[in-house]
């Protein structure tokens, strides 16, 4: 399996970065970070690269060892030698990268990749939004008792009410905090806005920058 460290190796030699997990810290000054969509891709050429070049690794295995083949050439001649070799060939034959099918590799990938972060947003999308909280929501369920109704003659489940979405209260609009806009200044106070509703704003606003530069064909794929 190809991993984001040689995918970037491949995209930019010689460049400065870091991998944390799944996230690229680039440090680079002179090199541009490639895009998640371009390291998606070389990530599906590098292992069809290395797919293709598997005949090469099953003859290193199945040729004798290098004492042997001469052991060989020495007591049966070159011909017997040259043989053997061929067999062995023959049996892990030579392979060619088809530019079709890399070309079909890269766009499944991409195709992936977009399907891939376009579920993430719609689920980021999906959470409440936290400067408005949420409501508690119940729902009516079947429990795992039943009763005898004597007028339909049959057993009716007993129902209960179940919480099926806590309430969460809204967060405060905003914060106080001391700060100073020069060291050595008398700090003050100041109102800023609440850095939970600051995040949540941002990441709703990259979500949805992602869902409106999806596909309409990779979106299809996620309705189905």
């Amino acid at each position: 399996m190809i991993d984001i460290t040689r995918a970037l190796l491949s995209l930019t030699p010689n460049a400065q970065w870091a991998v944390r997990g799944d996230e690229v810290v680039w440090l680079d000054e002179e090199q541009d970070r490639p895009t998640e969509e371009e390291i998606a891709q070389k990530i599906a050429e590098l292992e069809y690269t290395e797919e293709v070049e598997e005949y090469k690794r099953a003859r290193e295995l199945a040729y004798p060892l290098m004492s042997e083949q001469l052991d060989k050439i020495f007591h049966e001649g070159i011909d017997a030698w040259k043989a053997e070799i061929q067999a062995v060939k023959d049996a892990h034959p030579k392979a060619v990268i088809d530019n079709d099918t890399l070309e079909a590799r890269k766009s499944q990938a991409l195709f992936d990749h977009q399907l891939k972060k376009y579920t993430e947003a719609m689920i980021r999308l999906d959470a409440y939004i936290v400067a408005d909280g949420q409501e508690e929501v119940i729902e009516s369920i079947a429990s795992d008792q039943r009763v005898w109704n004597p007028e339909t003659k049959e057993w009716e489940d007993v129902m209960i009410d179940v919480v099926t979405r806590q309430a969460v209260d809204p967060v405060s609009p905003t914060i106080t905090v001391m700060s100073s806009e020069n060291p050595g200044d008398e700090p003050t106070e100041q109102t800023i806005e609440n850095p939970a509703i600051t995040k949540d704003n941002d990441e709703r606003a990259d979500a949805q920058a992602i869902v409106d530069a999806t596909p309409q064909s990779v979106i299809d794929t996620y309705n189905e």
